[in-house]
């Protein structure tokens, strides 16, 4: 879900088998050399406008086939309105930029977000892996629909929870509150996460979470935003960063080929597919100490062992089947290494593939405290 408009982008587990988990402490580990770029995909400009109306609204989910999310956004969007905080910017926010967008606002795509947050909940066995003792502040960075922040508003109910977007949540995305304290105790507000500094003082919240900005942000550009989240957050603060590597493992011919096709278009925008072995070292940087990771390998399809695994694999393969959708007119119009018909056959036969080679995707989270 990862910040952003930009989140959407190329792209609750726990003492369970096959999502195997590992757990590391900050290891001397010799990472992949950064791809450099070599293009870049000429500028689209967007404008983003001033007095951003945030009023998440009330929304009664339940997953109860863990299949679709809770109840459909466009019905959501059709609930009674209620007034939440409202941040406004006093100045007009324009901005051109470049930016790696699916199909970023469309019913079906939020859709989509909705569906990751409770398939990732499910799969890691909860929204955060850190101790919280009565926190005051907590930043969702990149917050997407806004879900997470809604739930960690009701989770701490003396907390004030801030979820910042370059397109934040809105009354368009559907959300209502069913809690008039959940609404006075969350924000949403415009920023962009890209250029510093991020706009809260100092030693300001207790946790900060982000999730999915792989393809938001550039390569280079992460040191300068983990040294901001050290900045911003308060001694004895937490951050945990969400992230996934970006290329299929255990791919077959098609998907060995798809991740071909990511490792050209992420060199266009700086973006480097082995991201995630960084990371450690950028927190290390930043100042940051306690830093772990835990691995969690989720499988693609219904092809594990156990009724555990499979579910988990099915949900993941209709996220991977939304997703392909989502960014079609992407890869087509702007990349333009497919025809639309080739792209349809590409990702027909990379879900048959998911299943006869048996893929997966490895997702990370990364833990780190700011010392007292």
């Amino acid at each position: 879900m990862g910040n952003q408009a930009s989140k959407d982008r190329l792209m609750d587990y726990a003492n369970h088998n096959h999502c195997h988990i590992h757990q590391e402490i900050q290891l001397e580990w010799e990472y992949p050399t950064p791809v450099s770029p070599h293009s870049y995909i000429k500028k689209k400009k967007k404008k983003i406008e001033e007095a951003i109306i945030i009023s998440p609204t009330q929304y009664q989910f339940v997953l109860a086939d863990h299949i679709s999310p809770l109840i459909s956004l466009s019905a959501a969007a059709s609930l009674k309105q209620r007034t939440c905080s409202v941040i406004q910017n006093s100045q007009q926010k324009k901005r051109e930029e470049e930016l790696w967008v699916y199909e970023y606002g469309a019913e079906n795509e939020r859709d989509r977000q909705t569906r990751q947050h409770y398939v990732l909940k499910l799969v890691f066995n909860g929204n955060i892996h850190v101790q919280l003792n009565n926190p005051e502040r907590i930043l969702e960075s990149a917050c997407g629909v806004g879900l997470w922040s809604i739930e960690m508003a009701q989770a701490y109910p003396n907390c004030q929870v801030i979820g910042i977007d370059i397109i934040p949540p809105s009354e368009k995305e559907g959300w209502t509150q069913s809690s008039k304290s959940i609404e006075q105790r969350i924000q949403f507000q415009y920023s962009d996460i890209l250029l510093n500094p991020i706009s809260f003082p100092n030693d300001y919240f207790d946790f900060i979470y982000q999730r999915d900005v792989a393809t938001v942000v550039p390569f280079t550009v992460w040191p300068k935003l983990i040294s901001e989240f050290f900045r911003i957050l308060k001694p004895g603060g937490q951050i945990q960063l969400v992230e996934y590597d970006l290329l299929f493992k255990n791919p077959g011919p098609v998907l060995t080929q798809v991740n071909e096709y990511y490792r050209i278009a992420a060199s266009a925008i700086d973006v480097n597919p082995d991201y995630t072995f960084s990371l450690p070292d950028y927190l290390k940087e930043a100042g940051f100490t306690n830093i772990e990771i835990k691995t969690y390998d989720i499988p693609i399809g219904e092809w594990p062992a156990t009724d555990l695994e499979k579910q988990y694999g099915y949900l993941y393969k209709e996220q991977m089947r939304a997703l392909f959708k989502s960014m079609k007119r992407w890869w087509c119009s702007e990349i333009k290494v497919l025809s639309k018909q080739e792209y349809d056959r590409v990702c027909l036969e990379a879900l048959d593939e998911f299943e006869d080679f048996h893929s997966y995707a490895c997702w990370k989270i990364f833990t780190a405290t700011k010392k007292k």
